[in-house]
């Protein structure tokens, strides 16, 4: 995530294709409201958006208070509202602070892709990581065992950011989730190796 006032040419899109930026820079940047709805099931662009500054976060359509990712200064959203999606866009995305989002449409993507092939692999790149999180979070959100039950607590009790919500000792945590503390703190070891959480500076946070 980078820092508020992010250029266009700045996110992992253009990498190695400076020439790709220039194409895009006259695409619309619109600036939103904290709590507005920037795309939701009934209206969505077919574009990618670019969040230049503030933040936003998707939430379930169904379900408003479950978070389902954050995106700050240098993230993208809307890729599941682009190429052939025949299907409602499945979530909401709205403003959690102030924020200017530049939308990048899917014309223009498919030219970019064709003209700079750079930035076709940059996407590619970008859309594995995410089913590789996904399919992550479904294995360890299915799982019974220790490191399933400590991801729903912890995912269940962050904010928008994937902060946790309240301090909690190792002890009482352990305690609440009726496991013993080595097994705690294996149980965080393995989430961190599959980034599913970041540890620093006694603080953690939720990747979503």
């Amino acid at each position: 995530m980078m820092g508020d006032g992010t250029k266009l040419g700045d996110i992992f899109l253009f990498d190695g294709a400076p020439e790709a930026a220039a194409m895009a820079e006259g695409c619309p940047i619109v600036s939103y409201s904290r709590g507005e709805i920037i795309y939701d099931p009934t209206a969505c662009r077919r574009a990618l958006g670019v969040v230049l500054s503030g933040r936003a976060e998707a939430v379930s359509a169904l379900q408003e208070k479950t978070v389902l990712s954050g995106f700050g200064p240098g993230d993208l959203f809307g890729a599941a509202a682009l190429f052939g999606m025949d299907h409602p866009y499945v979530s909401r995305i709205r403003a959690v602070r102030d924020c200017r989002v530049q939308f990048l449409p899917e014309e223009l993507l498919e030219r970019m892709f064709l003209t700079c092939p750079r930035t076709a692999v940059n996407y590619i790149t970008f859309l594995s990581s995410r089913v590789r999180l996904l399919n992550g979070k479904i294995a360890v959100l299915a799982q019974n065992d220790t490191e399933g039950r400590l991801y729903r607590y912890l995912a269940g009790n962050c904010d928008e950011s994937g902060r946790l919500t309240r301090s909690v000792t190792m002890t009482r945590l352990a305690a609440s989730l009726n496991m013993g503390r080595t097994s705690l703190y294996r149980a965080l070891d393995s989430l961190e190796k599959k980034h599913l959480i970041v540890r620093k500076d006694g603080k953690m946070e939720v990747m979503r």
